[in-house]
């Protein structure tokens, strides 16, 4: 018994350091693990307690951090789900949760972690999938709050940005785990061992989309059926799951990636395998705890790609690559009026030069929560996701593989994903509706089709595509360089934009937003293509806006900063949304100011940077269109008109100083 009892607190000491805090970000001091609260549980000890609040350690804050607790968790180290030591830790869970006032709590055995409803005793999910891991601390109080308001809930419906049933966090712990086990297979390069894990997920998730379109066939082998005590024949069911979906029509397009996946497990006639039967079996277990990978709330890919890619192959990557949080709030201002399904009314929505799809996943999610929340999400909008509403265009073709994956990875979407040159491609008079991209940038080959310039700038010939490819009232989000905005060779071209669409908004990233893969200062230029009957330049002011902090580090490292203020709204991420003190969900900073922010008429407002030091600067406003004109070349820069530049001018006496110095000095050196 004394063993146990020291293995145990070996392990949630292990869960504290490793889990919580390393990989979740919660402070240590607001975790109390094995604490006797007498005027609360009387003698018994709740295993884990998590706060809003640091504990003292000398009871001088006792009943706050009691009062704040936002998860209560009772720890069974090797036990399994549902055996005798977890229907014993259910019984105290009941009981305690009661005693500390809260509405759930967690049972966990440190591999598996499953959280129940303390009224209903029932397990709780997250937006209809069980939660098996401890989830971010936003999380937490999300659920707690929904429970206060409803005490038989046991499905928690959410869609604040920051959160998803598996949170990156999460998901990137189990990277590590699947790194350590990786330490003793000799892959041939990273993008092997990217390929090899990717193929994983995906024999995995493809039995959750059976599942969800409820085509699972039970007289075929699926992921879950691969399971086996001996080693020989997890590996043989592997292989046998595998070759059947090699001749899956609903499969086809993965076929490569699960063919090196094969080998790598099995050999071929060429090759033994790569990988031994004991490790397959650990990253099957690892695989198989990220589950369920429905609805993930970032790009998968680009998340496994950041683990395993080294510098130099992140910096070829980034020419396709966009951070999520800046995709999927792009998305969602770009789709802001898509709130209902409409079978009258569909649209299509292009990236013509999708890369990984990040744009295509992050717009499918937006469009989703949208008809879940207004009620329109059926058989037939589900299948206007699926089928018809996502185009996808990439030059190479490992690319629409990955934008394919990751749109079957967040719910399909994934069949009008094309191979081909944008730029040189025929559309036959294809139009869209919304196109929102980051196409490539840099010198062509292939003439823009303007005739205001003439040159074969990507980002110009891109942008000429798109105002093609627009329907007359279509929007479009672009991310694009600066020379575009202020480059005096640019004036016409500028004009002409100004001329053919509404420039609706024009925001400034952080130069740093792209980093390692790039430092080149970009802006989200947002349009709507008018008829080409109006050929004045439109008459409406341009809302501008800068952003100056987005959750990291303005450097190459771009580590998360993750500072907050006293309601737990972000003091460093103008992007992300998030949940307040109160378990409330509330949107990030720009989609709260989005067209409405305006401080160009005070003295500016007041921002932090990561290291805590505050600003006052302005940060945008309407910009009236009298003021973009041929005297400043038509610029549309938002530096340029909400913190122009003001030389600091020195008077002479202090420049005849200067220079008496400098003679002083250079005299001391020649002697």
């Amino acid at each position: 018994m004394i063993k146990k009892t020291k293995r145990e607190a070996l392990t949630v000491q292990r869960l504290i350091t490793e889990v919580l805090v390393s990989q979740l970000s919660i402070p240590l001091r607001q975790i109390v693990n094995d604490t006797t609260f007498k005027k609360y549980t009387e003698i018994q000890r709740p295993d884990l307690l998590i706060s809003e609040f640091e504990f003292d350690g000398e009871r001088n804050n006792e009943v706050q951090f009691i009062e704040n607790l936002v998860a209560y968790a009772e720890v069974k180290d090797n036990c399994s789900v549902n055996d005798r030591d977890w229907k014993d830790a259910l019984e105290q869970g009941k009981k305690k949760s009661k005693q500390l006032k809260m509405p759930y709590f967690i049972i966990t055995n440190c591999k598996t972690s499953i959280f129940y409803n303390a009224t209903t005793g029932k397990e709780i999910s997250l937006n209809g999938n069980p939660i098996r891991e401890f989830q971010t601390i936003d999380i937490f109080r999300l659920i707690k709050n929904k429970l206060k308001k409803d005490v038989n809930l046991e499905n928690i419906q959410t869609n604040v940005d920051s959160l998803s049933v598996i949170s990156e966090a999460i998901f990137n712990k189990k990277l590590w785990e699947l790194a350590g086990i990786y330490r003793g297979i000799s892959f041939k390069d990273n993008q092997q061992k990217i390929d090899f894990t990717i193929g994983f997920i995906a024999l995995e998730f493809f039995e959750e989309k059976e599942l969800l379109d409820g085509k699972k066939d039970v007289t075929k082998i699926y992921w879950s059926d691969c399971e086996d005590n001996i080693d020989e024949k997890l590996v043989a069911n592997l292989c046998g799951y595998i070759k059947r979906l090699k001749s899956e029509t609903d499969f086809v397009e993965f076929r490569n990636l699960i063919e090196g996946l094969e080998i790598a497990i099995s050999g071929d006639s060429k090759n033994v395998p790569l990988v031994n039967k004991e490790d397959i079996r650990a990253i099957y277990n690892v695989i198989n705890s990220m589950r369920p990978l429905h609805g993930c709330g970032f790009d998968l890919f680009g998340a496994v790609y950041e683990m395993f890619a080294s510098t130099t192959e992140k910096k070829d990557f980034g020419e396709y690559f966009t951070r999520r949080h800046y995709a999927h709030i792009l998305s969602k201002l770009l789709l802001k009026k898509e709130i209902h399904f409409n079978e009258n009314k569909k649209f299509k929505v292009l990236d013509l030069a999708c890369g990984t799809g990040g744009f295509l996943t992050e717009s499918f999610k937006v469009l989703l929560t949208h008809y879940q929340l207004t009620a329109t999400l059926d058989s037939k909008s589900k299948k206007f996701l699926q089928k018809e509403c996502f185009y996808g265009i990439d030059v190479r073709e490992e690319n629409i593989q990955r934008t394919k994956l990751n749109m079957f990875l967040v719910g399909d979407g994934h069949t009008n994903m094309t191979v081909a040159n944008t730029l040189k491609r025929d559309f036959k008079g294809e139009k869209f509706d919304y196109i929102i991209t980051n196409p490539p940038y840099g010198n062509g080959t292939l003439k823009a089709e303007t005739s205001t310039l003439s040159t074969t700038r990507y980002e110009i010939a891109f942008l000429c595509k798109i105002l093609s490819l627009l329907e007359i009232g279509g929007e479009a989000c672009v991310v694009i360089p600066d020379g575009i905005l202020e480059n005096p060779s640019y004036e016409l071209f500028r004009k002409e934009i100004l001329e053919k669409c509404n420039i609706q908004a024009i925001v400034s990233i952080p130069k740093f937003a792209f980093a390692p893969y790039t430092k080149e200062k970009t802006y989200a230029l947002f349009f709507k293509k008018r008829s080409e009957k109006i050929t004045k330049i439109q008459g409406e002011s341009i809302w501008m806006y800068i952003v100056d902090n987005d959750g990291l580090a303005n450097s190459d490292k771009r580590f998360p900063t993750k500072l907050r203020n006293e309601r737990n709204g972000w003091k460093h991420d103008e992007i992300s949304g998030w949940v307040s003190v109160d378990g409330e969900e509330k949107p990030g900073i720009l989609e709260e100011r989005w067209m409405s922010f305006d401080d160009l008429t005070s003295s500016g407002s007041v921002w932090i940077d990561e290291k805590g030091i505050k600003h006052k600067m302005r940060k945008g406003g309407h910009i009236k269109i009298e003021k973009v004109n041929a005297d400043n070349y038509y610029n549309l820069l938002p530096e340029y008109y909400i913190r122009p530049y003001e030389p600091n001018f020195i008077k002479l006496e202090d420049l005849d100083k200067e220079i008496t110095q400098i003679l002083s000095e250079l005299h001391s050196l020649k002697v």
